[in-house]
C-alpha cells in the first residue's frame, strides 16, 4: 500500500505521515525545496520525498506522483504569514484538488481521496446552513481572506462538482479549531456541524486528524461509513 501526502511538512501532514509509517503504509510526499522537513521523515527510507512546488507541477508530473498510489491526502494550506495569505498562489489547495482528480480521471485510477478541510465550510448539500452572523462573517472571510476563498473552493469541487456519482471515491475532513496535542485523545466525528465555527467553536487536535485521516485509509468499514461525505471532527470535551 502507498500514499501520497501533499502538504506534509505542515503541522498536520506531518503527523499524517507519521502514522501512516506506524501502519507499515509507504508514503510519497511531496515538499517545496525550502520546506523544513523533520528528520524522521527525511531519513526514513520508506519515505520518498518528491522536491518542487505542486502548485507549479504539469498535469504530466501529477499522473506520475498518483499512478501506484492507493490514496491520496491532502493536507495543503496556506503560511500563516502576510506574503502566504495574500501573496500567490491564490488558489494552492483548489488548483491542486482539481489537477489530482483530472489526474485520477485520465488514468481511470480510484484511490481514496482525502481533503483535509475545515468547520468554515458549510455543506448545504447535507442541510447545513450559517446563522446570519455567520453570513456576514464568511462572506467578509471570502473577500478578505484569500486562503478561506481557496479552502471553500476546494471542498465545492468535491461536494459539488464529483459529488456522490462520480468513480473517485472522496472525503472531506472538517477539523474545528486546531490545536497541538502530543496523543491521539478521544473524538467524535459528525456528519454536520454541531456548534457554531465562528461564535462557539470546538477544538481538535491535529494528531486527532491525522488519525483519523489514516483510519480512512486503513479501515474499509469507516471509508464506506464516510465516502462522498464532509464528516466534522472535535475532540471529546
Amino acid at each position: 500500500m502507498k500514499a501520497l501526502v501533499l502538504g506534509a511538512s505542515g503541522a498536520t501532514g506531518k503527523l499524517v505521515v507519521q502514522q501512516l509509517v506506524k501502519k507499515n503504509i509507504q508514503v510519497r510526499v511531496v515538499a517545496r525545496e525550502s520546506a523544513i522537513i523533520p528528520r524522521q521523515i527525511s531519513d526514513d527510507k520508506s519515505i520518498e520525498i518528491i522536491k518542487g512546488n505542486i502548485n507549479d507541477f504539469e498535469i504530466a508530473k501529477i499522473k506520475d506522483l498518483v499512478k501506484d498510489c492507493d490514496s491520496v491526502i491532502c493536507c495543503l494550506g496556506h503560511n500563516i504569514s502576510f506574503k502566504g495569505i495574500f501573496g500567490p498562489p491564490r488558489k494552492l489547495v483548489s488548483n491542486t484538488v482539481a489537477k489530482i482528480i483530472e489526474a485520477l480521471q485520465s488514468l481511470n485510477l480510484n484511490p481514496k481521496f482525502i481533503l483535509m478541510s475545515t468547520t468554515a465550510y458549510t455543506n448545504r448539500k447535507t442541510g447545513e446552513v450559517n446563522a446570519f452572523g455567520e453570513k456576514i462573517v464568511f462572506s467578509l472571510l471570502k473577500v478578505l481572506l484569500p486562503p478561506h476563498k481557496d479552502n471553500m473552493l476546494a471542498a465545492n469541487h468535491l461536494v459539488y462538482k464529483l459529488g456522490s456519482k462520480t468513480n473517485i471515491d472522496w472525503v472531506a475532513v472538517r477539523p474545528d479549531s486546531l490545536f497541538d496535542e502530543e496523543s491521539v485523545s478521544k473524538y467524535e466525528i459528525h456528519n454536520n456541524k454541531i456548534r457554531s465555527a465562528i461564535f462557539n467553536p470546538g477544538k481538535t487536535s491535529r494528531i486527532n486528524v491525522s488519525h483519523f485521516m489514516v483510519g480512512l485509509i486503513t479501515s474499509d468499514q469507516l471509508w464506506r461509513e464516510w465516502k462522498h461525505k464532509t464528516p466534522v471532527i472535535y475532540n471529546k470535551e
